[in-house]
């Protein structure tokens, strides 16, 4: 039987999980209105404000930083939650990764002044519970300890006085019922189907790769078929896009190496998440549950550079990560 879930880790998980998700929204509310006149004003006036005053930093220079950060910040908040619900299941390594980034979130609220006091309190405040006694044991997968003046659970001995108690003993069944019952095939274990959780982890990840490599291939034909006339008219209906993007030195060439590669990129991985769905559904293995997790954890990795466009497919690759580290997908890859 497993240990019982103490508080304090539940507390932990719960806390950085919804904090993580609250820091997620506002991100990626953040990257959708970038790169407007609000932020580039405000970008100003803290860029004409010592200390930054004394550096030679540009608008256009310090919105690409900020938008990496903004897309590392978002990649984080998600390991973030992934990890809260693995370690609410007793996940050992998982406990350790949340550690880091609840430890890394700490320090990082910590130079944002008064305004991040509150968070980081919290970030080390569920470190602090992740580590403590009751959650040590728990992770070790230890009984917790019995309490003093806990009554022991043995069997009652029997009194000397007391009458022998008569037992009625059941007539054996003959030789050949006995031999009929062992040769009888056991009954069909429920642990023998597939559980719903690989199910559906499947078919997110055969359907979101199939819709993918078709889009990747009909990007990738129109391209190659089309020819730069097709793509040089498809820049110029952009309008003030096209134009914002042209005064930053990007031609029409760089737009079609960068849609070539962007689309082969895509059409390969999305065959080989086809290639492993075929594999996971077919062979119950453990290493084809692991392939499944690390075509999840490139796509998340792939989506991240292409948002918005590639946020719910950052959203599958989550919810097929989670499913296939449900306790019934993993005994069932383990032949259980």
């Amino acid at each position: 039987m497993a240990a019982p879930r103490p508080r304090s880790v539940t507390l932990a998980c719960l806390y950085s999980g919804c904090g993580a998700a609250f820091v997620f929204i506002i991100l990626v509310s953040q990257l959708g209105s970038w790169g407007s006149v609000q932020m580039q004003e405000q970008i100003e006036q803290l860029l004409a404000e010592p200390p930054l005053s004394a550096t030679s930093l540009s608008v256009d220079t310090t919105l690409e930083w900020l938008r990496w950060m903004v897309l590392i910040g978002v990649v984080g908040t998600i390991a973030t939650m992934v990890f809260a619900v693995f370690a609410f299941r007793g996940d050992r390594g998982s406990r350790i990764g949340l550690t880091v980034l609840c430890s890394l979130a700490a320090l990082l609220f910590v130079t944002m002044g008064l305004v991040g006091i509150l968070p980081a309190l919290l970030a080390a405040m569920c470190v602090g519970m992740l580590w403590q006694r009751e959650s040590r044991q728990y992770f070790a997968g230890e009984e917790p300890p019995v309490e003093l003046g806990a009554t022991p659970s043995v069997p009652a001995q029997q009194s000397p006085h007391a009458p022998p108690q008569i037992t009625a003993q059941r007539p054996q069944a003959s030789s050949a019922h006995q031999g009929y019952a062992q040769t009888m095939p056991p009954p069909p274990s429920a642990r023998s189907a597939r559980p719903k959780s690989v199910t559906a982890a499947l078919l997110v990840t055969g359907v979101g790769s199939a819709v993918v490599a078709g889009v990747a291939a009909l990007l990738l034909l129109t391209v190659l078929v089309g020819g730069r006339a097709e793509v040089e008219r498809a820049w110029q209906q952009q309008g003030m896009v096209s134009e914002l993007i042209a005064e930053s030195g990007f031609t029409v060439d760089d737009l079609m190496r960068l849609m070539i590669v962007s689309a082969a990129g895509w059409l390969l991985l999305s065959l080989v998440g086809m290639a492993v769905t075929a594999w996971a559904f077919a062979q119950r293995s453990p290493i084809a549950r692991i392939a499944l997790v690390v075509v999840c954890v490139l796509t998340i990795a792939v989506s991240i550079v292409f948002f918005p466009v590639g946020l719910p497919w950052t959203a599958a690759a989550v919810a097929v990560i989670v499913l296939a580290h449900r306790e019934e997908a993993r005994a069932w890859y383990r032949g259980m």
